[in-house]
């Protein structure tokens, strides 16, 4: 069958189904490496279906369009994903330096909860009543390290 196959020509379905299988394989087997050869695959069939070329043209065409693909899909993937992220992903504390809050419980004996949006963060300080402006100056470990500030900076 393959010997008659490749006598006769790939004939353009045979590059589609290919194409197709191997797109859908992309999916069992992530990598981001299949698809392209699909996509070279199915571009070979869509060639092959208006050109009459020979089968050994066929395969290197559909070699040399899937490495082009893959490098060129490489190229884009890699700028795309330098751009998402969240630079504070495994540094949570670290996204609050600098900024200002407003202490809900008193700071006692230099520790003591600092309500941030959802989250109870524990803070260490100079000891300040309730209702204190502190600003995020530093993190240690789980613990964010605040300074007070005076009202006038806060405004």
């Amino acid at each position: 069958m393959l010997i008659e196959l490749l006598q006769n020509g790939i004939e353009p379905w045979v590059w589609f189904a290919s194409g197709l299988v191997l797109i859908g394989l992309e999916l069992a087997v992530p990598g981001s490496f299949l698809i392209w050869s699909g996509a070279a695959a199915l571009i070979v069939g869509a060639l092959v279906a208006y050109v009459d070329m020979d089968w050994r043209w066929q395969l290197v065409l559909w070699a040399i369009l899937s490495l082009c693909l893959l490098i060129v899909g490489r190229l884009v993937t890699v700028r795309a994903g330098a751009k998402d992220g969240d630079p504070y992903l495994n540094k949570r504390g670290s996204r609050y330096l600098g900024q200002v809050f407003v202490l809900k419980q008193s700071l006692t004996h230099g520790e003591g909860t600092l309500e941030i949006g959802d989250s109870l963060w524990r803070i260490s300080g100079p000891d300040m009543p309730a209702g204190s402006s502190v600003k995020v100056v530093g993190q240690k470990a789980t613990m964010l390290v605040v300074e007070a500030v005076s009202e006038d900076t806060v405004a």
